[in-house]
């Protein structure tokens, strides 16, 4: 007979109630490997373009260099023309939905437009494969992202879920891109939640160690930056990358002001988007002409200053061409991120005040230490994350002699940085949304549909079944009309049926909890956690006016409506 069997399931799930913690664990590991291909996906694209366009796949660099000048020049104002176009066509879909991960984690409800998405990626691949002088993580880490929203729309979830899961996708994504599965969490957690609780933390922990597991541990690929091995470095030279640190804290509110200003003044052109991405193709050309180092990223001539390959002089050229690239790829609007071209200032920044301490002390570590920690003092800077910039060079090193010049000079670089300007460079996508606080909230902004239920005329066989297929604690009973009555117990009706009861006889009365707590629709959300306060469970009906049970809330979403308040606040 099946009862014994479902009188089993009902036993091991009295014991191992999976709560709704664990199971955001596991879809977060999910959108951890599904986003994880969605950046090898990207990057294999990218690549194809350029076997295809340059006929090696051998870096941008090499690729601008094997180029006759003029070649050189037309190449970015061709692919800024195409990326335009196809920035312009993007526009068309998803006006309500956020055309951003940050956005849409920060300001929305967690929802992605997917054609947007892929269309501003395929604009992406495009101004890359061109030389553009631009970071590819940015659409790396949105379609990760996207993966999270998909997830989180298919499922139905509410808004606080959704945006977590979108996170969650951004971890993985940034994770994937640098080979940080700790710096990509809590980049996600310092910097668009502004929270390290571990109702978030901790799927954003899972997704990024899923998705490194994936990239490099199953796909084999390797680090982006290829850092040498560092020794330990002594007391008396910390004091020196400490004022590094004061250096990039200096700095990076000026080159942010150039990035913002060129932006600007790219906005005041009364062209159209092609135009304007065609002209940041122009001065991307025309700087190549002169340093083909510009086009890409800058891995390749990061990875070569960290093996200590240039001389300071071309180091300091490249340097300037950069910073002015740059400024011209972003200004004219461009999708692609900055995090990378971050990382290539810093490492040139501390490569050069190495190169000058040298002069009056030869016996100091190498330049190539100096270059480490300027992308994490230079990152800090920009960024206003410390904890980041910190794990993220550390993980890339994998030296622990270098952590304490890694702390203090990112650390003094924050503070110096801060003293400044107090907006980093993601302040745009992150400004606070006040109507989506926490306290302006009511229980129907996190209403979740179809809770397990039964009549209350059930029997125990049918109240059993509700349990087996839903895996609650509780499972509400409601009268012919849909009002709530009340709930039942899986510990309480485990030992019934245990006991030999009879699973075709009704609900007994006195398992039936009718003084069960239940919220309205309309209660604010800190009065609705004030019920979880006396409530030990994950959920709780949700029921109107007239007793209409309508569905329910879980403790985890408020908890992530709170998180939320609390950083916007």
């Amino acid at each position: 007979m099946p009862w014994p069997r479902t009188g089993l399931k009902l036993w091991l799930l009295e014991r191992l109630m999976p709560g709704e913690m664990q199971r955001t664990l596991w879809i977060a590991a999910l959108i951890g490997f599904f986003g994880a291909l969605a950046t090898v996906a990207f990057r294999e694209v990218v690549a194809l373009l350029e076997h295809l366009l340059y006929g090696q796949q051998s870096g941008l660099v090499e690729a601008a260099m094997s180029l006759p000048p003029l070649v050189r020049l037309m190449v970015p104002t061709i692919g800024g023309l195409v990326a335009g176009f196809l920035l312009l066509w993007s526009r068309r879909y998803g006006a309500a939905l956020a055309s951003d991960y940050m956005e849409a984690i920060s300001l929305k409800d967690g929802a992605l437009s997917t054609r947007q998405s892929l269309l501003r990626a395929a604009s992406s691949i495009v101004t890359i494969a061109s030389g553009a002088s631009i970071g590819r993580e940015g659409s790396m880490v949105q379609l990760s992202a996207l993966v999270g929203s998909w997830i989180g729309q298919w499922r139905n979830m509410p808004a606080p879920r959704r945006r977590l899961l979108v996170a969650c996708g951004g971890a993985a994504g940034i994770t994937a891109a640098y080979n940080a599965p700790i710096a990509g969490a809590l980049f996600i957690a310092e910097i668009v939640l502004r929270s390290i609780a571990v109702e978030s933390l901790g799927p954003l922990v899972v997704a990024s160690v899923v998705a490194n597991i994936t990239v490099h541990g199953f796909l084999d690929y390797g680090p982006v930056y290829h850092m040498p091995v560092f020794e330990q470095i002594s007391r008396g030279e910390i004091a020196l990358h400490g004022l590094l640190g004061v250096v990039a804290g200096l700095l990076s509110p000026w080159f942010l002001w150039l990035l913002e200003s060129t932006r600007a003044a790219f906005r005041r052109l009364p062209w159209p988007l092609p135009a304007r991405l065609a002209l940041g193709g122009v001065i991307v050309g025309l700087i190549s002409v002169w340093r083909p180092e510009v086009w890409g990223n800058g891995y390749s001539v990061v990875n070569g200053i960290l093996a200590n390959q240039w001389m300071w002089q071309a180091v300091l050229l490249i340097l300037v061409s950069k910073v002015f690239a740059t400024a011209a790829t972003t200004g004219s609007g461009a999708v692609g991120g900055v995090f990378t071209p971050t990382l290539f200032v810093g490492a040139a920044l501390g490569f050069l005040f190495g190169e000058a301490a040298h002069g009056l002390w030869p016996e100091l570590a190498p330049s190539p230490v100096f270059a480490a920690i300027g992308m994490a003092a230079f990152l800090s800077g920009t960024t206003h994350a410390p904890l980041t910039a910190i794990l993220m060079i550390f993980e890339m090193t994998g030296s622990y002699g270098i952590m304490l010049p890694l702390m203090l000079a990112s650390v003094l670089a924050y503070f110096v940085s801060r003293l400044q300007r107090e907006r980093s460079v993601y302040s745009d996508a992150l400004k606070p949304d006040r109507a989506s606080a926490f306290a302006y909230q009511q229980a129907a902004s996190v209403l979740r549909h179809d809770p397990p239920t039964v009549g209350v005329d059930a029997t125990l066989a049918e109240c059993e079944q509700a349990f087996v297929a839903s895996r609650w604690q509780h499972v509400y009973v409601t009268d012919g009309e849909g009002r709530f009555v009340g709930a039942v117990s899986l510990h309480d009706l485990g030992p019934l049926l245990r006991a030999g009861s009879d699973p075709q006889q009704a609900i007994p009365v006195n398992l039936l909890l009718r003084g069960y707590p239940r919220v309205r629709p309309d209660m604010s959300l800190g009065s609705a956690l004030g019920v979880f306060a006396s409530h030990p469970g994950e959920r709780l009906p949700v029921v109107d006016a007239l007793g209409m049970l309508q569905g329910y809330v879980s403790k985890t979403d408020l908890l992530l409506m709170l998180q939320e308040g609390v950083a916007q606040g």
